[in-house]
């Protein structure tokens, strides 16, 4: 057998102190360290509990800060994401709401020879006569429906509510 070289002992001697160390971390240190974490006093508990309680009692909220969540959680009148004339549509305020009468149209089926339209929940196809007392579906299209008022005449264009 060859002597070993100055170097391969010195490399040698190394990876044995790392060996050593190594079994002394896992079967000294490491269990210590774990019961060390795992022995958490009860009055350490009550402490941190104590102070957190104080804590948010301190800073409670109040004035306007209650009144900026309160607003919060309330419900809208109406949608500020929606342009104008959309929102006008929708409400009825605009042709869709005359005479107190407002239109929703809700739905649209084509099945190739015939299209139906839901408005205010109730299935219609062109021609047909509305619930409400004086209107008629004139035509039907995925994005709007064209209500004829047959007092007056008038044509009244309902966008698809989704």
């Amino acid at each position: 057998m060859k002597k070993l070289e100055k170097r391969q002992i010195i490399i040698l001697a190394i990876a044995a102190l790392f060996v050593l160390y190594a079994i002394y971390e896992l079967l000294i240190a490491g269990p210590a360290a774990k019961k060390a974490r795992m022995a958490v006093k009860p009055a350490e508990i009550a402490d941190v509990v104590n102070t957190l309680s104080v804590d948010l009692m301190k800073y409670k909220a109040g004035g306007v800060d209650a009144y900026l969540a309160k607003r919060a959680e309330t419900d809208w009148g109406k949608s500020p994401f929606w342009e104008r004339e959309s929102y006008r549509v929708f409400a009825g305020d605009k042709e869709g709401g005359v005479a107190g009468v407002k239109f929703i149209y809700s739905g649209y089926v084509d099945t190739g020879r015939e299209k139906i339209a839901i408005v205010n929940g109730v299935e219609y196809q062109p021609g047909e006569a509305l619930e409400i007392e004086g209107y008629e579906l004139k035509s039907v299209m995925p994005e709007n429906v064209l209500i004829v008022n047959r007092r007056t005449g008038s044509q009244l264009s309902v966008p698809m509510q989704e």
